[in-house]
């Protein structure tokens, strides 16, 4: 077992999809008896921690293990938020309704979710390391190493330009390593840096890398800048993450803004390579989750029509976690749009996968 005090690259990178150790899956209680699902049925607890990873809590003291849940116990010092300050009666900062037909059964009145950036979450968030032997049903990733070999070739060389362009997820919200998780305990990387970093540690290289993701931007607004901010730096990479911000924008219109940019800068990169990824689902407790879920459908098309081009199926995968009983209040940096740690590393589990497939699941294939 690895050291699970502190952030650890190589532990957050193991796919969720391989059986083993499952490290610091969080969870968020709501009432002082809230039972967390989580997505495996542990076989062993090895901690349960608070999200920073200084704290350890006690089974039998601060929770109990009842199947694939953690309940916590009447007096532990373990979070969590009371019904009503997570189920508020008056909007947050921002108004977050609640869809009326998800009110509990007792409850008559408008009810709107709590919402929050920075730490606002993740301070009330825990995290559980255990051992499990269930297997995954949901999406196993594979990756199109092949329609990328330009690319994987330039960087096992140390030559590579890569470029990441999206929204705030691309930027880094809400890693807790960076200013917009707060720059808090256990400091995780954004998933661009941990995608960089591992390349690099990996084949032993300096990359040249740049972001021009830009927080709330819509798949429009990119293919407005894409000149200015892709096709000036002519990345050998891009990686492109559009479509949380676009919940009206309609498939058609979706797919021709994604497909002008990857023809544009195949245009402009005759060797280059890009990996579209979708975007993580909106709260589906809220009316911001609309078209989002779609988006992935033409992605895929985009990848198959174009043989430069490999899909990171985040839309999928984060459906699959939410399928396999995890609640969205369990792995949200703000409760809307935004990831926590725990989804940020899917997201560079997923773009490694697309990128090198094979040579990148192998090195966990051992820990199984």
């Amino acid at each position: 077992m690895r050291d699970d005090t502190k952030f650890d690259r190589r532990a957050y990178l193991k796919p969720i999809w391989y059986p083993g150790i499952m490290y610091h899956e969080t969870v968020l209680l709501v009432g002082e008896e809230d039972a967390a699902p989580l997505i495996y049925e542990p076989e062993r607890i090895l901690s349960v921690r608070d999200y920073g990873l200084n704290i350890e809590y006690k089974e039998g003291v601060d929770y109990a293990v009842e199947g694939k849940k953690i309940r916590r116990l009447l007096g532990s010092s373990m979070p969590f938020f009371e019904f009503d300050e997570y189920y508020r009666k008056t909007p947050d900062s921002i108004e977050v309704r609640l869809n009326a037909d998800l009110l509990p059964a007792n409850e008559k009145e408008s009810r709107y979710l709590k919402y929050g950036e920075g730490d606002t979450f993740t301070k009330q968030q825990i995290a559980v390391t255990y051992v499990h032997k269930d297997a995954w049903k949901g999406i196993k990733p594979t990756g199109r190493p092949q329609n990328l070999s330009d690319a994987i070739r330039k960087i096992k060389d140390g030559k590579a330009k890569i470029e990441f362009f999206g929204d705030s997820i691309t930027v880094g919200c809400n890693a807790s390593g960076t200013i917009y998780g707060g720059n808090n305990p256990p400091y995780c990387e954004s998933w661009p840096e941990m995608v960089v970093r591992y390349l690099q540690d990996k084949y032993g290289v300096e990359l040249e890398v740049t972001n021009t993701a830009i927080g709330g931007t819509t798949t429009r607004q990119g293919a407005d800048r894409f000149e200015k901010d892709v096709l000036s730096y002519a990345p050998d990479l891009l990686i492109i993450g559009y479509g949380m911000n676009d919940p009206g924008t309609s498939l058609e219109e979706y797919k021709g803004m994604i497909g002008q940019m990857i023809g544009q800068y195949r245009q402009k990169v005759a060797d280059g390579n890009v990996i579209l990824i979708s975007p993580m689902l909106p709260n589906v407790e809220t009316n911001w989750c609309v078209l989002q879920p779609q988006f992935e459908k033409v992605l895929a098309e985009l990848a198959e029509e174009n043989n430069f081009c490999a899909l990171a199926p985040m839309t999928s995968l984060h459906r699959d976690i939410l399928k396999a009983g995890k609640r969205y209040r369990d792995m949200t940096g703000n409760n809307v749009n935004h990831p926590n740690d725990f989804i940020i590393r899917v997201y560079a589990q997923a773009v490694l996968t697309a990128l090198l497939g094979n040579d990148f699941l192998e090195d966990y294939a051992s820990e199984e």
